[in-house]
Formats: structure tokens, C-alpha cells, sequence
């Protein structure tokens, strides 16, 4: 599928147009996937594009946008072709080897930390926890995101994440396709055991 976005561009209407398309190709959140595309393109945020509508596009990214679009509208994941997916205030880099985390799965997350609230409630301690000699384990892990956001709100626990298999080509462990967070997230390496355990 060809993308309609005319070159040059400016902003709004390069977005107008990206909106128009994924909606005419019936993608879920068209929207924030045509502002998540335009971003990647420009690399810019959401408050520069809303900020400066009128700014004309470079050719070279508005071919890109152009591109992202008609390739978001033939299917392919939004998070695939921008390599980046927020999960639980994380941002993750993700490839199209990766399962994508999915913010229904962050559902999980609130309600394991209010499980360990109430079990230091029960216990008479303060409900914040930092999880201090707690081992948490992640079986079938996927991504890893749940249990790296686990890891950020618990500093003080240790995780154990596991899979049962591998799809090929992968099949150490040193190349199990992760959603790995961005520089900007620090969890100490040595908190978390990843294991590939035999089907």
C-alpha cells in the first residue's frame, strides 16, 4: 500500500493526512499511531509536533513518515516499525522478534503489588515495600517487561525469569529476544536470573 502524504509537508497537515489514512485502513488508535509515526520520523515528541503545526517537513522525513504510514496501514505494528513500546512508565526497545507488552498486562503488575501491600498490612508493617527477601518468579517471561517492571518498583527483591522454549534461530539463552528498557531505566543486572529451561 502506497501512502498519499504529499511532500513537502508541514506538520499539521502531514499528520492530518497520516490520521486520514490509517483511518481509511481501519487501524485500531489511528491517532496515536499516526502521531507515534510522525514523532519516530521527526524525532520529536508529542508537545513539539502540537507546538509547531506550521514547521515544514524535511523531504527526507516526510518520505520516512510517508513510508511508516503505509506500512502501519498494511498491518504492521506501530511498535515494530518505531523499535519502541512504554510499558509501565518504561520505555522498552522492542523488535519484531519480541513479543509486544501490552498495556492490558500491566493490570498484572497492580495487582501483584497490592497483593504484597496487603500481605504487609496483614503482617503490621508499612504498605510500601520494597520487597527485601522476596523471590519473584516470571514463568513463560515473553518480553520481560513484567518482570523488569516488577524489579523497578521492587529494589529490594530478586527475580527468576523463565521460558519453557525458544522459537528458532534462538536458541541459547544469550540470544532470547527480550523488550529491553532503554538507558534511562537502571535495575541492577544481578536482581534478575534469566533462564531458557528445556521444552
Amino acid at each position: 500500500m502506497k501512502s498519499e502524504i504529499t511532500t513537502p509537508a508541514d506538520v499539521r497537515a502531514a499528520l492530518k493526512d497520516g490520521i486520514a489514512q490509517l483511518r481509511g485502513a481501519q487501524v485500531p488508535s489511528h491517532t496515536l499511531a499516526a502521531e507515534l509515526l510522525l514523532m519516530h520520523a521527526l524525532g520529536r515528541d508529542r508537545a513539539w509536533i502540537y507546538a509547531h503545526p506550521d514547521d515544514a517537513i524535511p523531504d527526507e522525513a516526510a518520505q520516512n513518515y510517508s513510508a511508516l504510514i503505509a506500512r502501519r496501514a498494511a498491518g504492521e505494528p506501530t511498535q515494530h516499525l518505531t523499535g519502541k513500546q512504554e510499558f509501565w512508565g518504561l520505555e522498552f526497545e522492542v523488535t519484531p522478534d519480541v513479543l509486544i507488552p501490552r498495556p492490558e498486562t500491566e493490570h498484572l503488575i497492580e495487582v501483584a503489588l497490592d497483593r504484597l501491600g496487603l500481605r504487609e498490612v496483614r503482617q503490621g508493617r508499612s504498605q510500601e515495600t520494597p520487597g527485601d527477601g522476596l523471590l519473584i518468579a516470571d514463568v513463560g517471561t515473553g518480553s520481560g517487561c513484567i518482570v523488569v517492571a516488577l524489579a523497578k518498583e521492587l529494589p529490594g527483591a530478586r527475580f527468576f525469569a523463565t521460558r519453557t522454549s525458544l522459537p528458532p534461530p534462538w536458541r541459547s539463552l544469550a540470544a532470547m529476544p527480550l523488550a529491553i528498557p532503554s538507558p534511562t531505566v537502571s535495575i541492577s543486572s544481578n536482581r534478575i536470573c534469566w533462564k531458557n529451561s528445556p521444552a
